[in-house]
């Protein structure tokens, strides 16, 4: 069985509520949108994970904002699971791993925010638990960083390199329609 995972597609990447706005999320949620289209029209399970902060005082992601509601292009509907993590992966500290076993499900469609940080990190603990990992290079953005040496590294650059490190080791990277063509 294969199924969905949208990771955090919350407002705290978008303009104007959020305050991690992702220069490729507008586009990547349009596409999350597809996916989601897409796979409850197979059937297929969907499972969106949302992220909330835990640290007092917490500048993104606080508790109670408005923030941390689901970008309406990616809302679940009625009986679609929602996990609610506090760190970076989406199965430490979760139920996530309980919920796909439960409904046989052997292989992850990865999509959400932000590719270099927890799409990056779930995709690994997907692989680690044992499933087949696909990630969604179209449905996932990432925001500029700065590297080690000050210079800031391009959003599109950090995007690219992680889902690279990520390509024909730990996961099958490509684009939505290329999915929808392969399964």
């Amino acid at each position: 069985m294969v199924a969905l995972v949208v990771i955090d597609a919350q407002q705290e990447y978008f303009a104007p509520a959020g305050k991690v706005v992702l220069p490729g999320g507008p586009a990547a949620v349009g596409r999350i949108a597809d996916a989601l289209a897409w796979a409850r029209a197979q059937g297929l399970p969907v499972v969106h994970v949302v992220h909330e902060s835990r640290k007092p005082g917490a500048a993104i992601f606080a508790p109670g904002s408005p923030a941390l509601e689901v970008h309406p292009a990616a809302r679940p509907v009625p009986g679609e699971p929602v996990v609610r993590k506090h760190l970076p992966g989406s199965f430490t500290g979760t139920k996530l791993e309980e919920l796909l076993r439960a409904q046989a499900v052997e292989r992850v469609i990865l999509a959400g925010f932000m590719t270099q940080m927890c799409v990056d990190t779930t995709a690994r603990e997907a692989a680690h638990r044992g499933f087949q990992v696909t990630v969604l290079s179209d449905a996932t953005a990432a925001m500029a960083v700065k590297g080690p040496d000050g210079e800031t590294i391009p959003a599109e650059q950090v995007h690219r390199t992680h889902l690279g490190s990520l390509s024909g080791f730990l996961a099958d990277v490509r684009p939505l329609a290329a999915v929808i063509e392969k399964t």
